[in-house]
């Protein structure tokens, strides 16, 4: 794979019909009177959704917003079944894997229970921006400025402190044995760091932009990042394999499907991008948002993708197409 820009080609284009339902505004989504998909309308009581993380069996969905505590929803009807409390804008959301609790950060760090709406824990006390949980549970990354801070969840004991980008930090990733992390900066810049030894192993540099977003591909690689562009990088060499573009604005989120074959990007545009991964070509544009999309999810069966824009608007899409 070489590297330089992949524009988006001809992909086919989802378009939408608007109706309402019991209360909510939903859209038929027809490709060619194949398939129909709903979306749903979240009734979110501020301007502005910041964060929105989909739980892993899709069927419900956090939001932080400003103004709002956090909310927790119901995906296909757009209900809201709780709501968790917090003083400040929730910046950050992470679910646990057995989605019985979740992190929170909105300057403290908060351990959640689900079921009960009970603030665990409150684990750390500064301006934190983004939140990454390991898969164990026992360790989770936050940042706080340009500083990637590692901690224990249990005790809230900060164990290390990683400085090194010279401006905040919007995104972190653990890999799968929890030694080692990537972060993505307003610095423009991607992180690969040695958890063991707080070594900064190596930087990724190349985006004009800041990187919202960081993902690990399942092999654990290779690593995609977002900005205004999507960078495909090997993180053996360092090496930018691939620029992908396409999106007319700030890209939000970057995800692999779990076979590595393809990838989501969430923007600002108001659209949801699937791309080929050997090709960078882009396969799908999914288009009815009326705001800029911050997420997007593939299901577990990963035949569906899920996405939500600021106002609070979710899509669900086939990723087949019908």
């Amino acid at each position: 794979m070489l590297a330089g820009p992949v524009d988006g080609g001809h992909p086919k284009r989802e378009k939408n019909v608007k109706f309402s339902s019991g209360g909510y505004d939903f859209t038929r989504v027809r490709r060619g009177g194949a398939k129909v998909m709903l979306v749903s309308k979240l009734n979110i009581r501020t301007d502005e959704i910041y964060t929105c993380v989909f739980a892993p069996d899709q069927e419900r969905v956090l939001t932080g917003a400003a103004g709002n505590p956090v909310g927790l929803w119901e995906v296909r009807t757009g209900r809201c079944l709780r709501e968790f409390e917090h003083p400040w804008k929730a910046w950050g959301l992470v679910w646990s894997d057995d989605q019985r609790q979740f992190l929170s950060v909105d300057g403290k760090l908060r351990l959640w229970d689900v079921a009960s709406g009970r603030c665990l824990r409150e684990l750390d006390d500064c301006e934190i921006r983004c939140v990454a949980w390991s898969a164990d549970r026992k360790l989770a990354l936050t940042a706080w400025k340009g500083s990637l801070r590692l901690s224990d969840v249990e005790s809230g004991k900060c164990l290390r402190v990683m400085e090194g980008h010279t401006d905040e930090i919007y995104s972190a990733a653990f890999d799968r044995s929890q030694r080692r992390a990537l972060s993505g900066s307003r610095d423009t810049t991607v992180r690969l760091w040695d958890l063991q030894t707080g070594r900064c192993v190596r930087v990724l540099e190349g985006h004009e932009y800041h990187v919202q977003c960081v993902a690990w591909s399942p092999d654990e690689k290779q690593a995609l990042s977002c900005s205004r562009d999507i960078r495909l990088w090997d993180l053996e060499t360092g090496k930018c394999l691939r620029i992908i573009e396409g999106h007319t604005d700030t890209i939000r989120t970057v995800k692999w499907s779990a076979d590595q074959r393809l990838a989501l990007s969430a923007s600002h545009d108001r659209t949801v991008r699937l791309w080929d991964m050997q090709s960078g070509r882009c396969l799908r544009v999914f288009e009815g948002h009326s705001a800029g999309v911050i997420s997007a999810s593939f299901s577990a069966d990963q035949r569906c993708v899920l996405s939500c824009d600021w106002r609070g608007g979710v899509g669900m899409w086939d990723v087949a197409g019908g």
